[in-house]
């Protein structure tokens, strides 16, 4: 009876031992997690596929934008779609004798990539300035928002010419591997988000001053792609 527990026993240690084996191979080999910055926002499904970012300007006048993708699904964002990001701003904190114009929006879309040549690469750019004669600006308030669309181009000059370079890198890729298509920019390229960098360029002018004074505000998020698995890491 003795024995017949002794074998129990070393059998159920056994197991225990293959089972443990199991799960640690499996932490072993366990893809890390693509590398977001801590402190850069993400506009992500979770949050209403919406972000609102906050800045103050100076004294008590804060710039706050709300940033959306329209109709876009942000659950399927990909990098080689044509998309746009609708941006809103409006200053809080205004006072009586204060007046703030946007003077000009800046605004690039990059790659976040774990491959350095295409980690950072400029996808698409926009500025935007008040072109009238009227005034020296767009008019914000917290009731009027400054509202543009930032419309991107998926397959823009600047990714062709960026997917070439990494082509060219990699001799042994097959004619399908070459292709610029979203799997293979994001499986071979490691494209893992988006990023956008926003400088907002507003002047103010106070009661009895005769010239405006600018300040810029810049304002960074990242947008995750659709799936990550595939990434070569």
């Amino acid at each position: 009876m003795r024995k017949k527990i002794m074998i129990l026993l070393v059998v159920v240690m056994c197991i225990g031992l293959s089972f443990a084996g199991c799960i640690q191979r499996k932490s072993e080999t366990k893809k890390p997690d693509l590398p977001i910055p801590p402190n850069l926002p993400l506009l992500t499904p979770l949050e209403g596929s919406s972000l609102e970012l906050k800045d103050s300007v100076e004294n008590d006048i804060k710039l706050v934008v709300k940033y959306d993708t329209g109709k876009y699904n942000l659950e399927t964002w990909k990098i080689t779609d044509s998309k746009s990001v609708r941006i809103s701003a409006i200053v809080k904190g205004v006072p009586e004798d204060a007046e703030v114009l946007m003077e000009h929006v800046h605004i690039d879309m990059s790659l976040m990539s774990t491959h350095p040549q295409l980690d950072g690469l400029a996808q698409d750019s926009m500025d935007n300035s008040y072109h009238g004669t009227s005034q020296d600006g767009f008019f914000v308030t917290s009731e009027y928002p400054y509202e543009c669309n930032f419309a991107v181009e998926g397959f823009s000059k600047d990714v062709i010419e960026g997917w070439g370079t990494i082509c060219g890198d990699y001799g042994a890729m097959t004619i399908s591997e070459r292709r610029l298509t979203e799997d293979n920019i994001v499986k071979y390229g490691g494209v893992y988000a988006n990023k956008l960098q926003i400088v907002y360029s507003l002047i103010i002018k106070y009661k009895g001053e005769e010239k405006y004074h600018k300040k810029d505000i810049i304002q960074e998020f990242a947008i995750r792609v659709l799936n990550t698995d595939s990434i070569e890491r």
